[in-house]
């Protein structure tokens, strides 16, 4: 790999991410580092970077494929959608403030500035060698000042390659049409396209390849058939969210608007498990444990739950099912939720909560943004890991805190935090990746169960790198690009 490389698409959602994953884990396995990047992400999913602040939970993951820790530098500006209209602005990891839109794509905020300091740093630490991916459609004629496609990559100079997701239609027309499009000068960055997500005989598309490639003076670089595996990795959003297993425990995850973060069930995939998400009352059936995830905006959630009349079943199955709430899912059952900046919700309010932990949450400007650990009243000859990502502090009202923060990111701390009552069956926590950790997914699974199950050694990490190693062995050998 001599220079730097782009993948862009002609849609959302065209495998543009899975490309980039594999394509580090090749360089990585060749002894050679690239860093990932990504100009601008929209995630409700995030990750604490190593030297601070958030950033998408995908170029986390690329990271990790990459063989280095997660930097802001890779994601220097993430937005994470608060409602239809607004977003919480991340610029290298730290907020910025809520914006609409139209505000956001007005505000003087110097985007293009921040992408390239972000990027001389990469730069400087990989020998100038990144692997870039777009945003959505690479090119719209309506969306002038676009920083997160084609300009980054003729920054960079990099070969770009066209990611079509062939399962939707349309990918060799809507090949020719980028093609068509961008100037001239972009033009000459297309290095060629790759068919992604394909079924089949590949045969049967060679007059179409040989059609673009006539067309455009474009190479067809790969035909990547579906792989499964691409469903365990890590989620930009909930469109990659699937259903996964076929064990003997039956986890139901409530699917409410905004969930976040719910890669962290992904591990479950190492044990005798069946995950299914619920997002209507009628499939929510009788599980072996129910899951309360992270949500972006706990008021939405709970409005949700409400209308939904899942509050109702979820109050009535406490003490009889067991509950594991995680971060936002935590806070949605507790008394009370307060917001009086308007920061979580959107705008200032008080919102009530199921009222299963006698707790309360108010929601504070300042974030944490932390890679944490905590002791385990019931474990607490052994500290467990996960990561905080937060607005909420909580107060106790009677109920006890089931462990206590003891660290965030290598400082020292003490902060009581979760619920763990094995009589009303409810393990709750502030941290996010808890089930990394064997120990507790052995507590966790044992209360759904009735009876004690022995877990695998895998972690979120080690299991995420064993699904990237399959997935880029499938790439790998349907690809002809030079690295």
């Amino acid at each position: 790999m001599k220079k730097s490389i782009y993948i862009l698409a002609t849609q959302s959602n065209s495998g543009k991410t899975i490309l980039v994953t594999a394509l580090l884990r090749l360089v990585n396995r060749r002894s050679r580092v690239a860093s990932p990047f990504k100009a601008q992400n929209m995630s409700l999913n995030s990750y604490p970077a190593l030297n601070g602040g958030e950033i998408a939970l995908a170029q986390a993951m690329q990271a990790y494929a990459s063989g280095l820790e997660p930097l802001v530098e890779m994601n220097p500006i993430l937005l994470k959608p608060i409602g239809d209209m607004a977003s919480e602005v991340i610029v290298m990891g730290r907020p910025v403030g809520l914006m609409e839109y139209r505000e956001y794509s007005r505000n003087p905020l110097d985007k293009w500035r921040i992408i390239r300091v972000a990027l001389g740093r990469l730069m400087t630490l990989t020998n100038g060698l990144i692997i870039g991916e777009g945003a959505g459609s690479a090119y719209e004629p309506n969306i002038t000042n676009d920083v997160a496609n084609f300009r980054p990559a003729d920054y960079l100079n990099a070969d770009v390659y066209v990611a079509l997701d062939i399962s939707r239609g349309g990918a060799f027309t809507s090949a020719l049409g980028l093609y068509n499009s961008v100037p001239v000068k972009w033009r000459e960055l297309i290095k060629g396209f790759i068919i992604n997500r394909f079924r089949g005989d590949s045969r049967i598309l060679n007059d179409a390849v040989k059609w673009l490639e006539e067309k455009t003076g474009r190479r067809v670089v790969g035909v990547i058939p579906e792989i499964n595996e691409a469903h365990y990795l890590w989620p930009e959003d909930s469109e990659a969210m699937v259903d996964f297993g076929n064990g003997s425990i039956d986890v139901a995850v409530v699917s409410y608007p905004g969930i976040s973060n719910f890669h962290e069930f992904n591990v479950l995939a190492m044990e005798d498990v069946h995950v299914r998400f619920v997002k209507w009352p009628d499939s929510l059936g009788e599980p072996d444990l129910l899951v309360l995830p992270g949500a972006k905006n706990t008021a939405l959630a709970m409005d949700w739950l409400r209308r939904s009349g899942l509050d109702r079943k979820i109050v009535k199955m406490a003490g009889s099912t067991p509950i594991l709430a995680i971060c936002g899912g935590f806070q949605l059952l507790t008394e009370y939720m307060s917001d009086p900046t308007g920061v979580e919700f959107g705008n200032p309010g008080h919102v009530k909560g199921l009222g299963l932990i006698k707790a309360r949450v108010v929601y504070r400007e300042d974030k944490i943004v932390a890679h944490s650990k905590a002791m385990l009243n019931t474990l607490p000859e052994k500290p467990i890991r996960g990561y905080e990502i937060r607005r909420g502090r909580l107060t106790y009202n009677g109920d006890e805190p089931g462990m206590i923060i003891i660290e965030r990111n290598s400082n020292p701390v003490n902060e009581p935090d979760g619920y763990f009552n094995e009589d009303r069956r409810i393990f709750a926590t502030s941290l996010h990746d808890v089930l990394s950790n064997p120990e507790v997914r052995g507590i966790v699974l044992t209360m759904a169960k009735g009876s004690r199950v022995t877990t695998s050694e895998y972690t979120s990490i080690s299991a995420l790198l064993h699904w990237i190693d399959e997935l880029a062995a499938v790439i790998n050998s349907n690809l002809t690009i030079d690295l």
